[in-house]
């Protein structure tokens, strides 16, 4: 199963990729290209019909095969389509917390308005962290629009202005008209509600540059954007002070740990999470008990899992006994929202144990002649029996104990919400309480409980969230972008 991890700025290197296939396989002289975004309630006619194709032609050229089956945030590469509003090139651009239409039109010299119309967007409000939009191509000859209009604010001293509300106004369209983020211009004008503005308000318009959070944020980094169901996410906060920092996501909370005068918190993304848009809460608290809330997009897409049917032996069906898995459960439970501040691990991970992988997280999970009612909530290795199972990160031993359907099994918490389980041993070596370093043996592969051969099941968690352990073990996935190397605390 290939898997594709799209992380920050490295969409543009990815989109830039598929598109060259594409363009090569068109034969005669090149034709323009640009690439559309999948928003939610369009389909393949509707996307054809907009730029003037076939849906043959955009199915050709994306090697779709079902044409029913496109997903929010898919990327269309569009062949010699017809570009909207006069710009000859578009490239992608990747959204970042913060940013408004208006402050991304004024570094692309064009206008908010016309970047709506080039990305179908049917609000303003629709921009999230880490959605892909078309921008003016600098580097091509293109006819782009700059903004002019009057404005009708009267200046402050001290810089500034001061806007008296329209009956057609909100408050979002107001900091588009004059370059300045909605936060800011929500907190300048001390509105408590930014959705409940009223005719004759008077709005402070702040003398600040465009996309700017409101103070003590300075900026925000959620990695990886978009990101898929079942992976691991990284939320990084740079503050202009210390505060005390609050974080909400998928109905959970996000802890965060200051480290380098930066605040990371780790969230996980559930494999059976619905794709879509999820808001992210952030709650910055000064030493004065001023609450600072700000709030963001985060597009969640399709993990593209396989399937599974795993037969089983007379003896081991009792083990699907639903009061034995949710005894077992609700003991595992219990430990996942541990939380340490102390990171004892370093990105990337080790790998725990020598042998292939022979199943893949978030596999969807049928046995014997059942339906698919389960997913693989780890990554199975296959090894002989006896093979050493070693720590991948420093840690301390959370359980130590032989259970029913998961077999001989460990728990590792190593700081941060980060915990690793390991189950089907057929010995283990630690204990409860035992602290470890990177490469301690833990126990070795064995086929107890629940399982139809040796092999290691090394489970991943992070806030409490069964994510994809692979990603943990790749170089790329977060150590170039945070340097986690040294271990803190």
């Amino acid at each position: 199963m290939v898997r594709r991890t799209i992380i920050g700025l490295l969409v543009c290197l990815l989109v830039g990729a598929w598109i060259t296939p594409a363009l090569a396989q068109s034969g005669g002289p090149p034709q323009q290209a640009t690439v559309h975004i999948v928003q939610r309630g369009e389909t393949l006619f509707s996307i054809a019909q907009r730029y003037g194709l076939t849906v043959d032609s955009v199915t050709h050229s994306n090697g779709i095969p079902d044409p029913r089956q496109i997903y929010v945030g898919q990327r269309i590469v569009i062949i010699g389509g017809e570009i909207e509003d006069g710009v000859l090139g578009t490239a992608p651009y990747v959204v970042e917390v913060g940013d408004t239409l208006s402050s991304i039109s004024r570094r692309y010299n064009t206008t908010w308005q016309s970047l709506a119309r080039i990305n179908g967007l049917l609000s303003p409000n629709s921009l999230y962290a880490g959605q892909v939009i078309q921008v003016p191509d600098l580097g091509a000859s293109a006819d782009v629009l700059v903004a002019s209009e009057d404005t009708g604010a009267r200046p402050l001293v001290g810089g500034g202005a001061l806007y008296t509300a329209r009956s057609d106004d909100t408050l979002f369209h107001v900091a588009l008209r004059y370059s300045v983020s909605p936060w800011a211009l929500a907190s300048a004008s001390r509105v408590v509600n930014p959705a409940l503005i009223y005719p004759g308000q008077e709005l402070v318009i702040p003398n600040t540059e465009p996309g700017l959070l409101p103070a003590p944020f300075i900026f925000v980094e959620v990695q990886p954007l978009p990101v898929a169901q079942g992976m691991p996410m990284v939320v990084a906060v740079h503050t202009k002070e210390p505060v005390a920092l609050e974080g909400r996501l998928f109905s959970q909370d996000i802890r965060f740990v200051e480290e380098g005068g930066v605040y990371y918190g780790l969230a996980g993304v559930h494999a059976l999470a619905e794709s879509g848009l999820y808001q992210l809460e952030l709650t910055a608290v000064d030493d004065q008990e001023r609450r600072t809330t700000i709030t963001t997009g985060i597009v969640v897409q399709d993990g593209r899992f396989g399937y599974e049917r795993i037969d089983l032996s007379g003896g081991q069906n009792n083990l699907l006994d639903p009061a034995v898995i949710a005894a077992e459960r609700e003991r595992l439970n219990s430990l996942r929202s541990t939380f340490t501040p102390e990171r004892h691990w370093t990105a990337p991970l080790q790998r725990p144990c020598a042998g292939v992988i022979s199943s893949y997280f978030g596999t969807r999970r049928a046995y014997s002649d059942g339906p698919y009612t389960s997913y693989h909530s780890g990554v199975d290795f296959r090894a002989p029996t006896g093979t050493p199972v070693l720590a991948p990160a420093g840690g301390t031993v959370m359980l130590a104990d032989p259970l029913t359907v998961r077999g001989n099994a460990v728990v590792i918490d190593h700081g941060w919400g980060l915990l690793t389980g390991y189950w089907h041993l057929s010995e283990i070596n630690v204990q409860v309480g035992q602290h470890l370093a990177p490469g301690d043996l833990i126990g070795r592969v064995g086929s107890t409980g629940l399982s139809t051969g040796a092999h290691l099941h090394w489970e991943v968690w992070v806030g409490g969230v069964s994510v994809d352990g692979i990603r943990w073990l790749e170089e790329s996935y977060l150590a170039p972008k945070y340097e986690w190397r040294a271990v803190g605390g």
